[in-house]
């Protein structure tokens, strides 16, 4: 298992379940995962509960389970959500991603939150196997443990 294998896959801006923290209550809910120019993101609508969270402890943590791709088992990424408010980057990521008209006017819409996930760790169980991959982005060590 690579961690280009992983990059691929997000590649494809599956379904993630993104966790925060509300005080002292993990809370997890649906969104896309985008993978743009070699960094994951995602976006929100302003008054959503989740900006508040991440607002107070920015520690996130997503899943995802590639269910379509045999390679695959279960992926867990872990980081920061850092919001981003330059208008170049902004204007990007909203030509990037196909359905932005369907929530936002704009890339300055005040509405449009654009978070980078500061990537920590990405971990990968790998099927049957049932090995534990983990990738470390800043160091780029990896790790296999079996179950």
């Amino acid at each position: 298992m690579k961690l280009e294998d992983v990059i691929d896959y997000f590649k494809t801006q599956p379904l993630m379940y993104l966790a925060t923290i509300d005080g002292d209550q993990p809370k997890v809910r649906p969104m896309a995962l985008i993978y743009h120019k070699d960094t994951c993101w995602f976006v929100s609508i302003a008054g959503r509960k989740k900006i508040d969270e991440i607002e107070a402890n920015n520690n996130v943590e997503f899943a995802i389970n590639p269910h379509e791709n045999e390679k695959l088992s279960t992926i867990r990424g872990t980081g920061k959500a850092i919001l981003i408010d330059d208008a170049e980057i902004r204007t990007d990521l909203a030509n990037a991603i196909s359905w932005f008209d369907d929530f936002w006017e704009s890339a300055e819409d005040p509405r449009f939150y654009l978070y980078k996930i500061d990537l920590a760790k990405v971990s990968v169980q790998i099927p049957v196997k049932r090995d534990i991959h983990t990738f470390h982005i800043k160091s780029g060590d990896v790790e296999i443990k079996s179950e």
